[in-house]
């Protein structure tokens, strides 16, 4: 298994046991391709987890496990942003990004939606493989370190629509 696949791997592992240890409603959706549609192969994003926040609804959420660089995550084009807004489309569940954060042994995690990634992400170019992707300021993100700090996630707004409608 590569490495980015291991940190991939460790960042659902660590939110899983997070979203344990806050006593949320969720589920952990398993990443196997073979019990997945044909829809998930190119086009959809298929999330980690769904978590029920009672008497509101679900929202899926992918985990990154991703080091910030400089001031700013990243989040690729193609192969994230585009098909995790297709799954919105499609499932009309928003999809939320999870950063996990291990800064001097305090976990916690940046959570952003990924209608608001799109509009507030700079887009940048990979130099090695020439990928597009979005950095994303980390003020953009809303701070999640235990269970009563995702009501941030309602007051979490977008700037405008602006951006979208070039995706």
């Amino acid at each position: 298994m590569d490495e980015i696949c291991k940190l991939g791997e460790a960042g659902e592992q660590a939110l899983n046991q997070w979203l344990k240890d806050q006593q949320l409603s969720y589920v952990a959706v398993c990443q196997a391709k073979e019990t997945f549609s044909h829809m998930f192969i190119d086009g959809v994003k298929r999330p980690d987890f769904l978590v029920l926040f009672e008497s509101i609804g679900l929202i899926a959420v992918d985990a990154k496990n991703y080091t910030l660089w400089k001031d700013s995550y990243s989040l690729n084009i193609e192969a994230e942003l585009k098909k995790s807004l297709a799954f919105e489309r499609l499932f009309r569940i928003p999809l939320w990004y999870a950063y996990y954060d291990n800064t001097d042994g305090h976990e916690s995690w940046y959570w952003i939606s990924a209608l608001k990634a799109a509009e507030v992400g700079q887009e940048r170019k990979n130099s090695d493989k020439g990928e597009k992707f979005l950095a994303i300021k980390l003020d953009e993100f809303e701070h999640i370190s235990e269970a009563c700090d995702l009501a941030k996630l309602y007051t979490h707004r977008l700037p405008g629509i602006s951006k979208l409608a070039t995706l």
